[in-house]
C-alpha cells in the first residue's frame, strides 16, 4: 500500500464510522441505493490510489509528467510574493502585549531555560514577519529553525491555558513557514521529485503553506492564529520528509481542517485533484504536439500536390523527382506517428477523465450526481476502475484492451472531460 492510499484508507474508514452512525438515526435515499453509492465511492477511492501509486504504467515516467508541470509549479511557489508588499499585520499591535503574558506565564512556572530560548525565538520571528513570504534559510539557519520549532512548542505545552499559549504561537507559526517555505524551494532547485507520491506531497504542502499566509495576512486579531494554522505547517514539513509518515489520527485531523478552510472539500480529493492537474497538464500537451503533426502531413501533402500537377504539365528536374520521393516518405512516416500519437492521446485522455470521474464520486453526494443528472454513471464506476486497476497491476497498454472495455472507458471519461479541464484552469487560477 502507497502512502497516500494508506492515508485515504484512515480518512475513508473514520468517514465511514460517521456514516454508519448518521444513516442509523437519519433520513435520505434508500438503503439499497446508499449501499450502491457506498459500493461506487469505495470503487473510486481504490481506483484513484491505484492510478496514483502505479501513474507511469498509465501516464509515463514521474520525470516527464513533472517537467510539464514545473513551470506552472515554480510560478505558485512561495517566492512569487517577493514582488507584493507586505502591509502591517492587523494582528501585530496585540503582538507585545500578549507576549508580555506569555513571558509572565513562564516565569510563572519558574523555567529560565525555555524562557531565554522563548525570547530570543520571539525577537527572531517578530523581524522575520516583515519579510516571511520572501525569505529562505540556509543549511545552518535550517537547523536552528528546527530548534526553535521544538523550543516553542515545548513553552507552549508548559503553559495552562490558550491565551497563554496564543501568546507565542503566532512566532510558531512565522518560524514554521519559512522553514516549510525553504524544504519546497530546494526540492524545485535540485529538481528531485522522485515519484508521484512525492509529487502530490510537494503540491498539498504548497497549498497547506497558502492557507497558513492567507491566515497571517487576513487575521484581524492574534486569536485567528490557531493551532490548526500550527498543525498545517507541521503535517506540512512531515509530507516532505523523505520518509513521509502521517498517523491515523493526524490524517482524520487534516481531513476535517481542510474540510473547513477549503469549501467542504475532503482531503483525498484535496491531495489527488492535484494528481490529475499534472495529468490534464501533459494531455493538453500531447494534444499540441498531435496538432502539430497533423499540420507538417498537411503541409507535406500539399507539397506533394503542387510537384504531382507540376508533374503532370511538363517533367521533373532530377533535384525535384529526389524531393518528391523524399516528401512522399516523410508524409508517409509522419501519418504513421500521427495515427500513433492519436491512440496515445485517445489512452491519455481517457485515463485523466476517467480519473476526474472517480474524483467526483468521492466530492460529492448521491443526491447531487442526481440533480446533475448523472446518476446513472454510478453503475460504471466499479466497471471502469476495475479496467484501470487491472491495467496498472499488469502493466497493460490502451491498445491490449478490447473495443468493448474501450469503449467502457472512454464513455465514462467522456462525461468528465469538460470538467477535468474546468478543474485544472480553476487550481492554476487559485494559485497566481
Amino acid at each position: 500500500m502507497g502512502f497516500w492510499s494508506s492515508v485515504g484508507s484512515a480518512v475513508s474508514s473514520a468517514a465511514r464510522s460517521v456514516s454508519s452512525a448518521v444513516s442509523s438515526v437519519g433520513r435520505g435515499i434508500s438503503s439499497a441505493a446508499s449501499a450502491v453509492w457506498d459500493t461506487a465511492k469505495s470503487a473510486a477511492r481504490t481506483a484513484v490510489d491505484w492510478m496514483a501509486d502505479e501513474a507511469e504504467n498509465f501516464v509515463g515516467k514521474v520525470k516527464d509528467v513533472w517537467k510539464m508541470a514545473k513551470p506552472w509549479v515554480e510560478k505558485i511557489a512561495p517566492y512569487i510574493s517577493k514582488g507584493i508588499a507586505l502591509l502591517p499585520f492587523p494582528w501585530a499591535g496585540a503582538v507585545a502585549k500578549a507576549v508580555e503574558k506569555g513571558i509572565q506565564a513562564l516565569l510563572a512556572l519558574e523555567n529560565s531555560p525555555i524562557l531565554k530560548k522563548v525570547e530570543q525565538a520571539i525577537i527572531w520571528a517578530s523581524n522575520a514577519a516583515k519579510h516571511f513570504r520572501e525569505m529562505y534559510l540556509t543549511p545552518k539557519d535550517v537547523k536552528e529553525a528546527e530548534q526553535r520549532q521544538k523550543d516553542l512548542q515545548e513553552a507552549m505545552d508548559a503553559m495552562k491555558t490558550e491565551e497563554q499559549r496564543q501568546s507565542i504561537r503566532f512566532a510558531a507559526v512565522i518560524n514554521d513557514y519559512i522553514l516549510v517555505q525553504t524544504h519546497i524551494q530546494e526540492i524545485l532547485e535540485k529538481d528531485t521529485i522522485q515519484d508521484f507520491s512525492h509529487y502530490l506531497r510537494l503540491r498539498a504542502t504548497q497549498k497547506l503553506l497558502r492557507a497558513a499566509e492567507k491566515t497571517l495576512n487576513t487575521a484581524r486579531n492574534l486569536d485567528e492564529i490557531t493551532a490548526d494554522d500550527s498543525f498545517l505547517l507541521r503535517i506540512g514539513a512531515d509530507l516532505l520528509a523523505e520518509n513521509a509518515n502521517l498517523s491515523d489520527a493526524d490524517a482524520e485531523k487534516l481531513d476535517s481542517i481542510i474540510k473547513r478552510r477549503f469549501s467542504g472539500k475532503s482531503l483525498i480529493p484535496f491531495v489527488f485533484e492535484e494528481l490529475i492537474c499534472a495529468w490534464e497538464t501533459k494531455n493538453q500537451n500531447m494534444e499540441a504536439k498531435w496538432n502539430q503533426m497533423n499540420k507538417e502531413v498537411a503541409s507535406l501533402k500539399r507539397k506533394i500536390k503542387q510537384l504531382e500537377v507540376k508533374m503532370q504539365i511538363e517533367s521533373l528536374t532530377a533535384n525535384e523527382e529526389v524531393e518528391l520521393v523524399n516528401l512522399k516518405n516523410d508524409a508517409k512516416n509522419t501519418a504513421y506517428q500521427l495515427t500513433q500519437q492519436a491512440e496515445e492521446n485517445r489512452a491519455m485522455q481517457s485515463y485523466v477523465h476517467a480519473a476526474e470521474g472517480f474524483l467526483q464520486v468521492l466530492e460529492k453526494t448521491a443526491e447531487q450526481f442526481e440533480e446533475e443528472g448523472r446518476d446513472y454513471i454510478v453503475d460504471d464506476v466499479a466497471a471502469v476502475g476495475r479496467l484501470l486497476i487491472e491495467c496498472a497491476q499488469n502493466g497493460k497498454q490502451w491498445s491490449e484492451l478490447t473495443e468493448e472495455e474501450q469503449s467502457l472507458i472512454t464513455d465514462y471519461a467522456n462525461i468528465f472531460a469538460e470538467d477535468s479541464k474546468k478543474r485544472t484552469q480553476e487550481l492554476v487560477e487559485a494559485e497566481v
